[in-house]
């Protein structure tokens, strides 16, 4: 009986040991987890970014060959997500509009405000958003354009479009182009134009429309944002 008791004693101790160095090994994992969601959220401290959605007001930009959706609201989602990914990385973003209505009274005035904007705001980067269109309603698929002969333009275009193809894996990746336009020509800042998707395309237009496949498309750019910041 008495070896019987001790036994008991012995197994109790253990298992009481035993769970204390659970509880420690837990905590420390816990504290090397919580360190490491510290130094993710901070990683884009001191950045800063200028968010332009493109379109809005009456200009609604191109529209869905289905739905006849208008670009300039997938456009503002996209980037409403995006400013918060940013955020929760700790980057300061300044958004040239934050609701449905344009940046000017008409489509010249839009402009001048836009680059306006771009020219002040001494952000780190530019990245105007938007969505695609084709005759061809066959061609799909991400891609993000840069200011003709901009080397850091074509790095940050690089680093984006790489994070979109490797979130939404499309069959026939696109590559990252040069484009004379103006936003991505305005100030003095690396600058690009993320066109994510194909409204004419109509399973493009369909996944674009969809909330979740938004956020995705928003989360693969903040990606592509923070690879290209932390190497800069």
């Amino acid at each position: 009986m008495e070896h019987t008791k001790q036994r008991r004693k012995v197994w109790a101790i253990g298992c009481v040991t035993a769970g204390l160095v659970l509880m420690a090994l837990s905590l420390c994992a816990w504290q090397v987890y919580a360190a490491a969601g510290r130094e993710e959220a901070h990683i884009l401290a001191g950045r800063r970014v200028l968010l332009d959605p493109g379109h809005g007001g009456s200009d609604g930009g191109t529209t869905g060959l289905r739905t006849g959706s208008r670009e300039a609201e997938v456009n503002l989602d996209v980037a409403l997500h995006l400013r918060d990914e940013l955020q929760a990385m700790g980057a300061e973003v300044v958004m040239t509009r934050e609701d449905t209505g344009a940046v000017g009274e008409d489509k010249n005035a839009d402009m001048r405000n836009r680059r306006a904007m771009i020219e002040t705001a001494g952000q780190d980067i530019t990245v105007s958003i938007h969505q695609n269109s084709f005759p061809d309603p066959a061609v799909y698929g991400p891609q993000v354009i840069y200011a003709p002969g901009s080397e850091a333009g074509q790095a940050l275009a690089d680093c984006v479009q790489r994070a979109l193809v490797a979130e939404l894996r499309p069959e026939r990746p696109r590559l990252i182009t040069e484009g004379d336009y103006y936003i991505v020509k305005s100030g003095i800042a690396p600058a690009v134009i993320v066109e994510c998707g194909f409204l004419s395309n109509e399973v493009e237009e369909a996944l674009l429309l969809k909330e979740e496949y938004r956020a995705r498309v928003a989360g693969a750019i903040a990606r592509g944002i923070a690879e290209y910041l932390q190497k800069a």
